[in-house]
């Protein structure tokens, strides 16, 4: 895992310069293949937190990347399980209709909600929460990346910033086969990449956050910054309660 410490910084540099440049509404034209490297960055970080954390990562991983792109390129194809849409083309390369990059939000979506998951060690933490947190996350991802960003259209509408309510009950059944499979495999792994994977998704949840205020979404804005606070005092209060195990022993 050598190369791992730079994958993390380089996604921090581009992360704060996206948060800015995209946040803002300031991205230039010529710099929209800017989105697709902060994917692959995001995917990158969110499948080595997978990788890390369960046994069977060597297929695992792969699977759930190809497996998002093939139920997105059924989605496209027929409108099931998220409702029909269609992309643009922000994403780089496309399968099927399906830009490939979609793997690997999917890897950040999953293995950022797999790294929260753990700070709540209750019986099937990981079964249960990780497709709420995911869908918690297209809350604030879709409603930005459809209606202000036009990365993707939705030919319906639904009650939720006029996305169609099967997509989210689609991310939660997709979300959930992926958590059975993590549940079932899940190890013991560094802090660090659990430290880094609640990053991954409050950062996530940020950035959506800000260009949402920017467009005026305050809804999303406040979500954002609720979900931020919730999950960092829960891992600040996770570190002191270690702490203090250990001063005990």
């Amino acid at each position: 895992m050598k190369v791992y410490p730079f994958i993390w910084k380089w996604f921090i540099v581009w992360y704060f310069i996206g948060l800015i440049l995209v946040g803002f509404d300031l991205l230039p034209p010529w710099l929209e293949w800017a989105n697709p490297v902060f994917l692959w960055l995001a995917g990158a970080i969110g499948g080595t937190i997978l990788y890390q954390g369960i046994r069977q990562g060597a297929w695992i991983v792969p699977f759930i990347f190809f497996g998002s792109i093939a139920v997105e390129t059924l989605g496209v194809k027929t409108g099931f399980p998220f409702s029909e849409y269609v992309y643009a083309e922000a994403f780089g390369p496309t399968v099927f209709g399906v830009p490939v990059t979609i793997g690997a939000a999917w890897l950040a979506v999953i293995g950022s909600s797999f790294a929260v998951a753990r700070l709540f060690p209750f019986r099937h933490n990981i079964l249960w929460l990780v497709p709420i947190l995911a869908v918690w996350l297209d809350m604030a991802i879709d409603p930005v990346a459809a209606n202000v960003k036009g990365y993707w259209e939705w030919a319906n509408d639904g009650l939720y910033y006029d996305i169609p309510t099967q997509n989210f009950i689609g991310w939660f059944g997709l979300s959930l086969i992926f958590s059975w499979l993590l549940q079932r495999h899940e190890r013991a792994v560094n802090s660090l990449f659990i430290q880094h994977g609640v990053y991954l998704f409050v950062m996530l949840h940020a950035l959506f956050g800000v260009t949402a205020v920017n467009a005026g979404l305050y809804g999303i804005g406040l979500l954002s910054i609720l979900t931020s606070g919730v999950i960092l005092l829960e891992r600040r209060g996770r570190d002191d309660r270690v702490t203090q195990k250990e001063m005990v022993q």
